[in-house]
């Protein structure tokens, strides 16, 4: 719906050089009311930069606008739009593409060439907008870029994120700020875009449906608006988190649904005396190794003191890191029982010794974990609770294994068995697999057993109540 959106109105300039700012006066090109994030949008020159938010807060709208105004105010310069599937573009973001540039004069307009699924479109000013998916990048990702605008980019992996970064370096750019930035929806909490963006590496403009301007008129909502609102309060689930809360959280299909920051995890605490405790090991070396301190109350309730996990480490490597997390914990070494994944007692041609023995030499007695999935995720599910149906919470994380929560978070069901989880593997980079989800398994299932204390651990222990 343009009529209500679009106003007759000049935009200031973004910033950038005297000549940019002269190009976009006089271009004489009709003006939008932004507000929020996508006003935001259209001044930032940050060089990585998406639109976040929920479904229909005009976040597409805003970035492919900003996207044309790049390639007006820069003669002769060169930009992409991209999605991960190269076919998608023409029923989505290409629409809105050929809305934008119907609100200008036939002559000012950009030139589509390739028939109805066009591969470039050519600017008045010699600017060249080239459309492509990372499934076949071909020619547009041949050269350099002045700039990358991405549609969606939440499909992209994160190797195809860092493809588009280095062909809009601003080597040989004819533009003073180029960029690589776009829309995306809210994926789960441990989503790359995510990652990027508490590193600093990217800046994430969150938008809000107040910003738009046909669901929100400033005052109150519009007609379209209440349709729209509507619809997605009927959303369940993670899809309402997402598309009507605007909300990085769990994953399609997930199996724990009840999965709560604010309900499961709890701030630092030591072992509290009186309270059991053992650990729990996944092991795992291109996939990552990950282990849990796990204590339990008089009450019965299990709290994850804190955890430790790292791919491509030999076991002296895991064995002091987890010394030092036993430590920061209170929690003594000596005596502590393991449980532990079976594979830790494989035995292989050109090495006798399994990884238990291997740990055995820095102190880890390893005993076999209960490994029984289908009992084991409903233990876990159990112990997560159900607060709204009076289900009390009785498994949860001090603020030192809170990325726990998100890895737990992220598990689905298996399609070939409901009552299981999907089994999934790490990436290259050992992100993304349930090594965390089934120590936390096998933690769980080990509650009840002692670990093997001396009177010396005890009088230390004693000294510390809690």
């Amino acid at each position: 719906m343009i009529s209500g959106y679009h106003k007759r109105m000049q935009l200031p300039p973004p910033p950038g050089t005297a000549r940019r700012a002269a190009a976009a006066v006089a271009s004489d090109a009709p003006g939008l009311v932004f507000r929020g994030a996508a006003q935001t949008a259209q001044a930032t020159t940050d060089p990585a930069w998406l639109l976040s938010g929920p479904a229909e807060t005009g976040k597409t709208w805003a970035g492919v606008w900003r996207l044309d105004r790049e390639c007006r105010a820069t003669p002769g310069g060169q930009y992409a739009l991209v999605r991960k599937v190269r076919v998608t573009i023409a029923p989505t973001v290409l629409r809105t593409f050929l809305r934008v540039q119907a609100l200008y004069p036939p002559g000012q307009r950009a030139t589509p060439y390739g028939g109805a699924n066009p591969t470039w479109f050519d600017y008045p000013n010699g600017a060249r907008l080239w459309l492509g998916g990372m499934d076949d990048p071909g020619k547009v990702l041949s050269s350099e870029r002045d700039g990358i605008y991405l549609n969606q980019a939440e499909e992209l992996a994160e190797g195809d994120y860092e493809t588009l970064l280095t062909r809009a370096t601003g080597r040989g750019a004819r533009t003073a700020t180029p960029m690589v930035f776009g829309d995306c929806n809210p994926g789960p909490e441990d989503h790359w875009i995510i990652r990027r963006r508490d590193a600093g590496a990217l800046t994430l403009l969150e938008s809000r449906h107040e910003d738009n301007p046909t669901l929100h008129d400033g005052r109150a909502w519009t007609a379209q608006g209440r349709r729209s609102l509507a619809a997605l309060d009927a959303l369940t689930g993670v899809r309402y988190q997402r598309l009507r809360l605007g909300r990085w959280v769990g994953a399609e299909g997930q199996f724990f649904v009840q999965l709560s920051e604010a309900q499961h995890v709890i701030p630092d605490m030591p072992l509290p005396f009186g309270w059991d405790v053992w650990g729990a090991l996944d092991y795992g070396f291109h996939h990552p190794l990950s282990f849990g301190v796990f204590a339990q109350a008089p009450d019965g309730r299990i709290v994850i003191l804190g955890r430790h996990s790292a791919h491509k480490w030999y076991i002296r490597q895991h064995a002091e890191a987890m010394d030092a997390l036993l430590q920061v914990c209170g929690v003594p070494k000596r005596g502590l029982r393991m449980v532990a994944g079976h594979d830790c007692w494989a035995t292989g041609k050109d090495d006798p010794e399994t990884v238990a023995d291997k740990f055995a030499h820095h102190g880890y007695r390893l005993e076999r974990a209960t490994i029984a999935r289908t009992p084991g995720w409903q233990a876990v599910g159990e112990r997560l609770g159900n607060v709204a149906a009076g289900v009390p919470v009785t498994l949860q994380w001090c603020a030192r294994a809170r990325p726990d929560v998100p890895a737990l978070a992220r598990m689905v069901h298996d399609p070939r068995d409901p009552e299981d989880v999907l089994k999934v593997n790490a990436d290259a980079e050992g992100r993304g697999g349930d090594d965390d989800a089934d120590r936390i398994r096998y933690g769980v299932m080990a509650s009840g057993g002692a670990s093997a204390w001396t009177s010396d651990d005890l009088a230390k222990l004693a000294g510390r109540r809690v």
